[in-house]
């Protein structure tokens, strides 16, 4: 049987040299959990600080922080389809901190840069090929 092999956009990506991560960056499908799932884990981590704020007991506060990891951890693995988390952030809260921010939004603000550098890169590709074909095609129409 004869094949047809066509691209579909998806690109594998290694992430911090322990995990890879494959989705196409133009799949508006994709993007919507991206940018859907970055603004609840936002609100998310509003009611963490809320809810942990005035806090004294330690317990409680790691019992708090333990299940919104939890939960927070099921919300971007959901995003890629597989346990990403586990992966990434195998003995840390996604909570904890790297340069101002925490761990889930430094990683979620990288793939939304990729998301964005590769929505312009296909754009100024697209017309080229686009008119490419045009060209090709129009010359049979005459």
């Amino acid at each position: 049987m004869t094949e047809l092999n066509f691209s579909t956009g998806v690109k594998t990506y290694t992430v911090n040299e322990t995990c890879e991560i494959s989705f196409n960056p133009t799949d508006s499908f994709f993007v919507e959990r991206l940018f859907n799932t970055f603004d609840a884990l936002d609100k998310k981590q509003e009611e963490f600080r809320a809810q942990v704020g005035g806090m004294t007991d330690n317990r409680e506060i790691f019992k708090i922080s333990r299940a919104m990891d939890e939960e927070m951890r099921a919300d971007i693995n959901a995003i890629f389809g597989r346990d990403v988390c586990g992966e990434l952030f195998p003995n840390m809260n996604v909570y904890a901190m790297g340069d101002g921010l925490p761990a889930w939004a430094n990683f979620l603000l990288a793939v939304i840069d990729e998301v964005d550098a590769s929505a312009e890169a296909e754009q100024k590709r697209t017309s080229a090929r686009v008119d490419k074909y045009l060209a090709k095609y129009r010359k049979y129409q005459k």
